[in-house]
């Protein structure tokens, strides 16, 4: 049975391991060549500050593994990452429904988060979710340019 709990710090390097291999599984595919590895480090060093900057981290744990992640701080949702063997159960929109009533119960009416336009089934997963689209831009970085919609969703879909 997949539990969903709010993560703590002592869950960072698990998250960062879980991060770093669910990033390739995803984009390895998507860019080819152009993908690049995040790694432990700089994963561990996001999800550190992330336990204790006032948002919400998520750990999704089959018998104590992590095989899942989500975060939301502000009026975004910073990441939703669950291993591919682990998809189509449901973890991620629990997930997603969690973050968005955290964000719900801060006073956040409407969230944000970004999707990678090549990533189809991130984006029919959000669709499906209720979140539209609001804008595109190019997201530069020194490893790569990308081209991301943004997403917005009431975060009254959580379920307050």
């Amino acid at each position: 049975m997949i539990e969903i709990r709010e993560a703590i710090v002592a869950d960072v390097p698990a998250i960062a391991r879980l991060h770093v291999k669910a990033d390739w599984e995803t984009y390895a595919p998507l860019f080819g060549a152009e993908a690049y590895m995040l790694t432990i480090a700089e994963s561990e060093m996001r999800w550190r500050r992330a336990v204790k900057g006032g948002g919400l981290l998520l750990a999704a744990c089959d018998r104590g593994v992590i095989v899942g992640l989500g975060h939301a701080c502000a009026d975004r949702i910073d990441a939703l990452y669950i291993l591919p063997a682990y998809h189509r159960q449901g973890i991620g929109r629990a997930m997603f429904a969690r973050l968005l009533r955290f964000l719900h119960e801060r006073g956040v009416p409407e969230a944000r988060f970004d999707v990678v336009t090549v990533n189809a089934a991130a984006i029919a997963f959000y669709e499906a979710q209720g979140a539209r689209a609001v804008c595109r831009y190019v997201s530069r970085d020194a490893r790569g340019d990308t081209e991301d919609l943004i997403f917005a969703i009431p975060t009254a879909k959580g379920g307050s």
